[in-house]
């Protein structure tokens, strides 16, 4: 549950989705791929700390545009036995579960048979992919050991983390005076710590994908288990989201692309992200996604491109290499190393952050 101590009730809870940034997904230029906005990191009453139902969060889920939808519901024999999967209303549910280990919190999906549970993280792992599963940090900012191998990325930000990182007094004062939106906005938080972590495993295994974790329970409460509802599904869908570059939205597609790397995550609560796009173009071929690989010197101009006007940072190996204002930054002949993209809002917030490409030496 995400829970804010000495929080009153908001007096307004609704967070709404501007018609005009409703419709079908993306085409992702150049390429056969479509671009789906989806939600990773949610719970629902199979958790023990939501009472949220399946047709909540496909309405959530179509409020916000999302396409698909991650389950990680606390692991029960009934949370795997009766998790949703497949499309529902118009939504595609991913199974999985999330699990605390001795190292930390992971993210596992999707999942057929519940793991078994108390056993060494590394074995957890083992037995996930043996299913076939992805298995992802989460709760990163309290994450020990990143070079464990077989993971599959990070939840590089987290609703929940940013609630315990954000200033008490702006969410106090947010949550009684404000709508919810402002609320959303102050735990929307980038954990410096977490980006260094991140950007260590990129250097070490290029694509190491990035998920955003909504972490939602239906129940950001006031006053922790006493206190009243102050933001639901409906809030936290239409704050943050994982995007994914793949062909179709099947779960056999989505988990793909995941594990290629072919993601970006979008802070949707300072605008939407959709649009999002960061890329390779070279002389000849088709262009660079998020997850691949190239020589360096064959001719690859690096550029991305942003909804709307921000401040654009491409960074190498996590230093700054080229900056721009607008919506559109570019690098020529990129050096060797990996490469990613993060956008802050002209008013400084953080919004969008890319998957990695690399360049190798030749």
């Amino acid at each position: 549950m995400l829970a804010l101590p000495g929080l009153g009730c908001a007096a307004f809870t609704t967070m709404t989705r501007s018609s005009d940034t409703k419709g079908a997904p993306r085409p992702v230029e150049g390429t056969d791929l479509i671009d789906w906005k989806g939600m990773v990191h949610c719970h629902s009453h199979l958790s023990h700390d939501s009472k949220g139902t399946v047709a909540e969060i496909a309405a959530a889920a179509n409020t916000a545009g999302a396409r698909f939808v991650v389950m990680t519901d606390h692991q029960t024999p009934d949370s795997i036995a009766l998790g949703q999967r497949g499309h529902f209303h118009g939504v595609l549910f991913l199974c999985g579960a999330e699990l605390r280990t001795q190292q930390g919190t992971v993210l596992a999906f999707p999942l057929q048979k519940p793991l078994r549970r108390w056993m060494h993280c590394g074995a957890l792992v083992a037995e996930a992919r043996q299913q076939g599963a992805l298995v992802f940090i989460g709760h990163a900012e309290a994450w020990k050991d990143w070079s464990m191998p077989g993971l599959a990325g990070a939840e590089i930000v987290n609703l929940h983390a940013g609630a315990v990182e954000a200033n008490p007094a702006a969410v106090i004062g947010s949550s009684l005076l404000l709508p919810a939106r402002f609320l959303m906005r102050t735990v929307a938080v980038r954990d410096e710590r977490v980006f260094a972590r991140w950007d260590e495993q990129l250097r070490a295994r290029h694509p190491f994908t990035p998920v955003g974790g909504g972490d939602a329970h239906a129940n950001i409460r006031a006053f922790g288990p006493l206190g009243g509802t102050i933001a639901g599904y409906p809030e936290v869908f239409l704050s943050i989201s994982t995007h994914v570059l793949a062909r179709e939205c099947s779960q056999d597609a989505i988990v793909e692309a995941l594990r290629l790397g072919r993601t970006y995550v979008s802070f949707d609560v300072f605008g939407e992200g959709d649009g999002f796009d960061f890329r390779g173009k070279r002389n000849d071929g088709p262009p660079l996604l998020p997850g691949d690989s190239v020589e360096h010197g064959l001719g690859v101009t690096l550029v991305v491109r942003t909804p709307a006007p921000a401040r654009i940072d491409l960074r190498r190996d996590g230093e700054i290499v080229a900056s721009g204002n607008g919506t559109e930054c570019a690098m020529v002949d990129p050096a060797p190393g990996v490469y990613r993209a993060e956008a802050r809002t002209v008013h400084g917030s953080p919004w969008l952050f890319s998957s990695s490409i690399r360049v190798l030496a030749r």
